[in-house]
């Protein structure tokens, strides 16, 4: 498995794998994604500023998120039990439903958040549509705080912040995952 960067290269890709995720979504009741959002251009500005990571097995891209620093206006009603001159955020985070339910979301999940501790971060914060079992499931599983709700477009979403200063980056190779960079 690798986690690299994404390109304009990979933007079509990105889009198809997008557009599995919200009919899976749509097939199961979940109204979280739509045309509106998250679309292309939101996909090429995450590209276009370094944020949009893949995680690919075998060349075949499988799962994304995007790691930044943007809090939503929203946030600011949030409750927060952890502050930080800077907070890294997690938006956008799929996994192709192929692969759902094979722990490719926690894999990604810790690749992330060891990039963010290799970057300074100390916090990360995100949010989970509440129609959405299983994303409010595995952030519960991997240790992140319920901080509050915030409404959305599409309805009430979850907030969760973690702590993760003090934890130092695993060995990305250990667990079979290959970090590559960009030139």
């Amino acid at each position: 498995m690798t986690i690299h960067l994404g390109t304009p290269y990979d933007l079509d890709t990105v889009m198809r794998l997008k557009g599995a995720c919200v009919l899976r979504m749509q097939q199961m009741n979940i109204d979280q994604w739509d045309e509106a959002y998250p679309n292309r251009i939101s996909f090429e500005e995450d590209i276009n500023q370094g944020n949009l990571y893949l995680y690919s097995l075998d060349d075949l891209l499988i799962a994304c998120a995007v790691l930044n620093e943007n809090q939503d206006s929203e946030y600011q009603e949030v409750n927060w039990a952890y502050h930080a001159e800077n907070i890294a955020v997690i938006h956008r985070l799929m996994v192709h439903p192929e692969y759902w339910g094979k722990g490719i979301a926690s894999k990604l999940m810790s690749s992330i958040e060891n990039i963010a501790v290799s970057m300074g971060y100390s916090i990360i914060r995100l949010d989970a549509f509440l129609k959405n079992p299983s994303a409010i499931s595995l952030y519960t599983k991997l240790g992140y705080r319920h901080a509050g709700k915030v409404a959305f477009r599409k309805g009430q979403f979850m907030c969760f912040e973690k702590r993760i200063d003090g934890v130092s980056a695993v060995d990305f190779e250990k667990h079979g995952i290959t970090v590559m960079h960009s030139a």
